[in-house]
């Protein structure tokens, strides 16, 4: 009786469930997309990340007359749908970020959600 119980606890406590290195093998957690994505948390942080560094599409040096680097210029892109036609790098916007791989998708569905969501500048 007493190796029953010891085997069964020993069974609850090794639950696969329970191990989040196999449950993220890669060490990332799941994309969080259950808040509305913000412009100063959320956007603005990817945009100088991946558009902004570098000197591609800040106020600076504006490439292609393209403004990432604020909320004017971001809103202005996603409103004539060039910001997720370059990022989701579709066949008739110039694919971006230039030279690099497509941004994830947790990444490029925050940013939808914020457009979606209007694009407050919050």
């Amino acid at each position: 009786m007493i190796m029953a119980a010891i085997f069964s606890v020993s069974l609850m406590e090794s639950c696969y469930y329970d191990k989040a290195d196999l449950l993220y093998p890669d060490g990332k957690t799941p994309c969080d997309t259950s808040a509305v994505a913000k412009f100063s948390s959320d956007v603005l942080p990817i945009m100088n990340a991946s558009c902004n560094s570098g000197g591609c599409h800040n106020t600076a040096s504006a490439g292609g007359g393209v403004i990432l680097d604020t909320y004017n210029g971001v809103k202005t892109q996603a409103a004539n749908g060039r910001l997720m036609g370059s990022m989701n790098q579709t066949g008739s916007y110039s694919a971006m970020p230039k030279g690099a791989g497509k941004l994830n998708s947790c990444t490029l569905t925050k940013i939808q959600q914020w457009i979606n969501s209007g694009t407050p500048n919050n």
